[in-house]
């Protein structure tokens, strides 16, 4: 499924199989490199699980250093490289990684797994935005002025990219003005993040020839927080490599672009700054891609010769040589690798109640432990219902907050927890959950209860006093009270949670169609705002969140407030010049999210965070099923320094954090 709590950046479309690459995402990109065969899966110096010995660098590697075919290994890593601490021991250099990606769709576990060099990162173990530390990553240092409005970034001397070529300031430059600010590039508008409240950009600034700073005209809370836990945003790019993708620097961009078969530069440079739609782009990432997602069956990754990261006794990482990500067609194909233990080590698709049975009884045939995942969701399944409904009678009957009440507490939850969810959560709202810093048990516990007493007075009380033959309420125009519920079809999950609802629903005189969609066509409707009730996941609640997260809570993104207020949302994010006006006491709320958003101190953002949950709570805009389950993933018995515990938190992007540069396998040290 699809995230739709925290958009990406807006990059220009891409065609044909492209269409399914998201530009830019993350902060760099990879580069082709001499060496192993295209799709060769030996290990380079060593057998598929590792045998290379315990020297500085790589086997492979100190040999061509040797041959005079790279440079040695003080000249390729920068004077002070980072120093990651494993999280159980040393290693040594060996070894291929396998693992697998669900469609080509599935970009996000390359970039969290290959691709988290940021230019600050998240610590490894997540307490939530406002706990976890941010660290220095790429930047050797980094420093914050003026409460909040200015960044200030200091490179690591001697750092290169991929290809061997320095990392400057002026990469940062290019990223900043030809790349994230660039109209031409970015014209239905620039990303929020590099704006000032007035829509101007920030000022970019090359301070020295290590350092860069970023101004605005009032403090930018969340800027490290997006940096950090944001797949999409660039923070430097390989100019020298770029600009001829660009025609302030290249005049034959255009003539490249339709090469390709695309219209314009602007179509094109997108892809040839991701890292997985172009091996021929320089990157920082420990592995380097050796083809483009989509063609073949499998991303090939190898080890970057430059990669600037060392463990403490001074071994330059990583200590896999290589990676094989395979692209699969559905999740049986993904629990069929893991129960044979072709992979060794996967989070995501795979940690589900119903493959859980059949992954915990082959740990010891597949010769793999299971991790914990602690879930990123506020609910397993949110219903909202369409209160900008261009029909003005389904708008009045969804905009009635005692029919949604009666809805909710005609509802059976917890048949459905043990049910679908194997016993595991309590009935709940959408609201964060237990352990997050804004848990509400009140917001979160409101009309749970299942009562069909209680569900018959709210929807008499709604005014659908009257039923028909069929003991189905009517509303005061004589209609059948009833309504169709989009849900994506390969959530079987929610469909098989909506039929349980559908029952209580109609026991309570309520008729509740459900139509199964694809997630493409979902979208279509529901974002057209042709949707009368749709479901989805629940997510918690962010402090440091851009303008399109915390939709859950207020209509604010037109896309993932669709379902219950899309054209309150088009009103607010348009500056009411588009959608419609919404009533007094949700424009207090959005009023509040702009307080909360432009609040650099975190305490006062969450005061005002708390004010945005009570009003959610007055408006009940979802009605929600279930606290999630716990996920998992898997580890190979045989892979070490990988955690026994991860979090699924978006913006955390496991397994980025956990540093997998420093996974290793036995046999190797």
């Amino acid at each position: 499924m699809t995230p739709d709590r925290r958009p990406s950046p807006p990059h220009a479309g891409l065609l044909d199989r492209r269409t399914l690459l998201r530009a830019g995402g993350g902060l760099l990109a990879a580069a082709s490199l001499s060496g192993c065969g295209f799709f060769d899966t030996d290990p380079e110096g060593g057998d598929s699980r590792g045998g290379g010995a315990r020297g500085k660098e790589a086997p492979a590697l100190k040999e061509r250093a040797d041959a005079g075919k790279l440079p040695k290994l003080a000249d390729r890593l920068p004077e002070k490289p980072l120093t990651v601490e494993p999280l159980e021991r040393t290693g040594a250099h060996g070894g291929t990684w396998h693992s697998a990606m669900l469609t080509q769709e599935d970009m996000n576990w390359l970039r969290y797994s290959l691709g988290y060099e940021p230019l600050v990162a998240w610590a490894a173990d997540w307490q939530g935005v406002s706990k976890t530390e941010i660290l220095p990553n790429v930047c050797e240092k980094y420093e914050v002025r003026g409460g909040g409005r200015e960044f200030l970034f200091t490179l690591r001397t001697g750092l290169k990219w991929s290809d061997g070529k320095p990392v400057t300031t002026d990469d940062f430059a290019f990223a900043f003005t030809d790349y994230n600010i660039d109209p031409e590039l970015h014209r239905s508008g620039v990303y929020e993040l590099w704006l000032s409240r007035s829509g101007k950009p920030a000022r970019f600034e090359k301070t020295d020839a290590r350092t860069v700073r970023y101004v605005y005209e009032e403090p930018k809370p969340g800027f490290l927080e997006e940096i950090a836990g944001t797949s999409g945003v660039v923070m430097v790019l390989p100019s020298h490599y770029l600009k001829r993708f660009h025609p302030k620097y290249g005049s034959d961009a255009d003539a490249l672009a339709k090469k390709a078969g695309l219209d314009a530069w602007s179509d094109y440079i997108p892809l040839r700054a991701d890292p997985w739609a172009n091996p021929d782009l320089p990157t920082l990432n420990p592995w380097v891609a050796r083809n483009e997602v989509g063609e073949g069956s499998s991303v090939v990754a190898e080890r970057n010769p430059y990669y600037w990261k060392t463990d403490p006794d001074g071994r330059q990482l990583p200590y896999i040589d290589k990676v094989v990500v395979d692209v699969v067609q559905d999740v049986e194909v993904e629990v069929l690798k893991v129960t044979n233990g072709d992979l060794d080590m996967q989070l995501g698709n795979i940690g589900t109640i119903r493959n859980k049975p059949v992954i915990a009884r082959n740990r010891d045939k597949g010769g793999y432990r299971i991790v914990e995942v602690e879930p990123d969701l506020a609910n397993t399944m949110i219903i909202g219902f369409n209160q900008t409904h261009p029909d003005a009678k389904k708008r009045k009957l969804f905009a009635n907050r005692d029919f949604r009440v009666g809805l909710s507490y005609a509802i059976d939850r917890q048949k459905i927890i043990d049910t679908i969810y194997g016993g595991q959560g309590k009935p709940w709202q959408c609201a964060p959950v237990e352990g997050n810093e804004l848990y509400d048990a009140g917001l979160g516990g409101q009309y749970t209860e299942y009562s069909r007493a209680r569900a018959a007075e709210y929807l008499d009380r709604a005014g659908f006093t009257r039923r028909d033959g069929d003991g189905i309420r009517l509303t005061e125009d004589g209609d059948p009270v009833s309504f169709n519920v989009l849900v994506v079809s390969d959530q079987p999950d929610q469909v098989d949670a909506l039929d349980l609802i559908r029952a209580d629903w109609q026991r309570a005189g309520v008729k509740a169609n459900i139509q199964r969609l694809a997630e493409t066509l979902y979208w279509e409707r529901v974002e057209a705002g042709q949707s009368e009730a749709a479901t989805w996941q629940g997510g918690n609640f962010d402090l440091r969140t851009g303008v399109g997260g915390n939709h859950y809570y207020l209509p604010n993104n037109p896309r993932g407030s669709s379902r219950f207020g899309g054209e309150w949302a088009k009103w607010y994010t348009r500056d009411g010049k588009d959608g419609e006006r919404p009533p007094a006491r949700v424009r207090e709320q959005l009023g509040l999210f702009d307080e909360m958003r432009a609040t650099f101190d975190p305490k006062k953002a969450l005061g005002l965070a708390r004010e945005i949950l009570a009003i959610t709570k007055e408006q009940f805009y979802y009605i929600g099923v279930s606290t999630p389950p716990s996920e998992y993933g898997i580890v190979k018995n045989d892979v070490h320094n990988v955690p026994e515990r991860f979090n699924a938190a978006v913006m955390h992007q496991a397994p980025g954090p956990s540093n997998p540069a420093t996974y290793f396998f036995s046999g190797t040290a």
